[in-house]
Order: C-alpha cells, then sequence, then structure tokens
C-alpha cells in the first residue's frame, strides 16, 4: 500500500497551509492546585514534547504560548497525526487532558509567524474542542476525505466567536494505523 501522505500529494490537495492550536486543558486549576514551579514543569513539558513530535511528523512549532502551542504543516495527515501524539502525552497518569484544533486553508507567513483566517479559524475551533478531542473543520476533513484509515463524526454547524458559520468533525479513530504506529483517537463527549 502505498503512503497515504504521497497519495493526497498527487491527488493535488497539497499543498494547503494546516494550523492547529493545541493546549492543556485545566492550566489554571492545575496551577493553583500544584504551585508555579510544577505548572511551568508541566508546560514545558509540553512544549518539549510538542518539538520532538513535530520534527518527527515534518511539522513545525510556530510558537508556544503559556500552556498552548501554535503548529504549522503542510500536510494534513501529518498534522492529524501529530495531533493525536499530543492527545497521548495528555493521557499519561496525572496530566490534564489536551484538546486540539485543526483548520486548512490561505495563510500569510511574515517572520514565521502565519497569520489570516485559517489561523483565527484553528484557534476557536481549539477552544471549542473538550478534553481529549480532535476538533476539524470541514475543509480538512474534504482534504483527508479519501482516507478509509480516518473515521470523523460530524458534530453539525457550530457558532464560534467572531467567525460565520462551520461544519465541525471529531477525528475519530485509525489515525495511528495509517502510519503504523498503533493507537486511535477518541471521541469524550462534553
Amino acid at each position: 500500500m502505498r503512503n497515504p501522505i504521497h497519495q493526497a500529494q498527487h491527488r493535488g490537495h497539497e499543498p494547503h497551509h494546516v494550523i492547529l492550536f493545541a493546549d492543556i486543558c485545566g492550566f489554571t486549576e492545575y496551577t493553583c492546585t500544584h504551585g508555579d514551579e510544577m505548572a511551568a514543569r508541566l508546560a514545558l513539558s509540553f512544549h518539549d514534547h510538542a518539538r520532538r513530535l513535530a520534527i518527527r511528523e515534518r511539522c513545525r512549532v510556530v510558537k508556544s504560548i503559556g500552556d498552548a502551542v501554535m503548529v504549522h504543516s503542510t500536510h494534513c495527515l501529518r498534522a492529524l497525526s501529530f495531533a493525536q501524539g499530543m492527545l497521548a502525552w495528555g493521557e499519561r497518569e496525572g496530566r490534564p487532558a489536551v484538546r486540539i484544533g485543526l483548520d486548512a486553508g490561505a495563510a500569510i507567513e511574515h517572520r514565521g509567524d502565519w497569520y489570516g483566517s485559517t489561523v483565527n479559524t484553528a484557534a476557536r475551533v481549539s477552544e471549542s474542542a473538550s478534553g481529549g478531542e480532535i476538533l476539524i473543520t470541514e475543509r480538512v476533513r474534504g482534504l483527508i476525505a479519501e482516507n478509509a484509515h480516518l473515521e470523523t463524526v460530524g458534530l453539525g454547524i457550530k457558532h464560534l466567536k467572531g467567525l460565520p458559520e462551520l461544519r465541525l468533525h471529531a477525528a475519530e479513530s485509525g489515525l495511528h494505523d495509517t502510519f503504523g504506529r498503533g493507537g486511535a483517537v477518541r471521541r469524550q463527549v462534553a
């Protein structure tokens, strides 16, 4: 079987700018409960994991923002594999869950940072995700639709602050099977 990333490239689905935001759920409460030093260690561990994983998945951590990271990729499947790896970080004992949102489309790069509606949308989608959940826009789902190894669950039309109505989906399962690493994306209902 051919690599699904290469298949997507040959079908003309790339390049798109895929923007992903991942953040630690309940970080403020964690800080109040465990103290500033423990919270800082947790955030730094999260950032370090994101950087290592980004290298493996050929993504780029654009910036770390407190308890969150912004990531850029030109490959939806690689970005989704990165997202699964970040969820796994939050599943380790004693760590808060991670929530993730992705969008794909046009974006403007300036001095290493990314701007535009795709960035804004990914940030809002991330904010609406629950802990342990990867939410994707219809644009991302359209780019991965031909990948039989990834299931999505439609969540309907959502109204997110400052954006037109969006159709969102939860990435459900099979992602790591695509890349031969085992595992699944699970949805927790809020």
